[in-house]
C-alpha cells in the first residue's frame, strides 16, 4: 500500500547561511546603495535649524527690609496667572508683534511653529525656546518673545514683575545635525529584502540539485552512482604536456644511466 509522502521542505540554519553567503555581494552593494542615497539626497535637501533658549520668572521687585507677607502675597499671585502668561506668549497678539519687531511678515502664521514654551512643575519659571535657521535669527526671536510677551502679561494684569532671568543663548551647532550612520536603517532595509528575495528563490527551487533532494522528492534512498563517461580523465590531463604521449601508453621519461661500453 503507497503511503502519500509529504516534499515539505526542512530548513536548518546551514540553509540561512549557504543562501546570505551565496547573495552576500548582492546584499553589500544594496546596503551601500541604498545608505549613500539616502545621505546625499539628505545632504542635497538640508537645511540647518539652531535653537535658542531664554528663561523668564514671575518675581518681585522688593525695595527696602525683606516682608514676609508681601512676598507670600506675590507668590500666590504668580501662581495663578502663570499658566496665561504660558498661553499669552504663544498668542497671536504676542507673535505678530514679535513678527513687527524683528522685521516678519505674518508673525503669528510664521513663527508659531518655531516657537516652544514650557513651564516646569510647581515654579514660576517659564522657557522660551525659539528655533530659526542661523543662531542669531533665533536669539533674536526668542528675545523678542520675551519682550513683546512682558509688555502684554503687565499691560493685561498689571504686574509689572514679569522679568527675563536668562536672555536667549547662542547656540552655534544645529540641532538636526545628521551622519552617514543615522541613514544606514535604509541600507539595513534593503539588505534584507535582497535577503529575502534570494531565500524565496531558495524555498520555492523544485530542482534536484544534491543526493537528499533526490530522497527528499523521489523517496528512493541512493546505493550508488554512475560515473560519467564523457568527463574528461584528469589523469590523461596530467601527463598530456609530456612530448610523443598518447592516451594508453606510458610517458617517455628520459634515461639517465650511461653505457659502459660508450666511449
Amino acid at each position: 500500500m503507497n503511503e502519500n509522502k509529504t516534499n515539505a521542505k526542512i530548513i536548518t540554519v546551514k540553509d540561512l547561511w549557504n543562501v546570505l553567503r551565496g547573495c552576500f555581494v548582492f546584499v553589500l552593494v544594496a546596503a551601500i546603495l541604498c545608505t549613500g542615497a539616502g545621505y546625499f539626497w539628505a545632504k542635497m535637501n538640508y537645511v540647518p535649524r539652531y535653537s535658542s533658549t531664554a528663561t523668564i520668572i514671575l518675581v518681585g521687585d522688593y525695595e527696602g527690609e525683606f516682608n514676609v507677607n508681601e512676598f507670600a502675597d506675590d507668590y500666590n499671585v504668580a501662581f495663578r496667572i502663570i499658566e496665561e502668561c504660558v498661553i499669552m506668549l504663544n498668542s497671536r497678539t504676542v507673535l505678530d508683534a514679535v513678527g513687527e519687531d524683528i522685521g516678519v511678515k505674518n508673525g503669528y502664521a510664521n513663527l508659531k511653529g518655531s516657537i516652544t514654551i514650557n513651564n516646569p512643575e510647581e515654579t514660576r519659571v517659564i522657557n522660551v525656546t525659539a528655533t530659526a535657521e542661523s543662531p542669531e535669527r533665533a536669539k533674536q526671536i526668542v528675545d523678542s518673545v520675551c519682550k513683546c510677551g512682558a509688555e502684554a502679561v503687565n499691560d493685561l494684569f498689571r504686574y509689572n514683575k514679569f522679568k527675563v532671568f536668562e536672555e536667549g543663548s547662542l547656540n552655534t551647532w544645529p540641532i538636526n545635525g545628521f551622519s552617514v550612520l543615522s541613514y544606514a536603517k535604509y541600507g539595513i532595509i534593503a539588505a534584507a529584502l535582497v535577503y529575502i528575495v534570494f531565500f524565496a528563490m531558495f524555498l520555492f527551487d523544485n530542482y534536484i540539485h544534491t543526493e537528499e533532494d533526490i530522497e527528499n522528492y523521489l523517496g528512493v534512498k541512493i546505493i550508488g552512482d554512475i560515473p560519467d563517461a564523457n568527463a574528461p580523465d584528469k589523469r590523461k590531463k596530467k601527463y598530456s604536456n609530456y612530448k610523443g604521449y598518447k592516451p594508453g601508453e606510458k610517458p617517455y621519461v628520459p634515461s639517465t644511466k650511461t653505457d659502459k661500453n660508450e666511449k
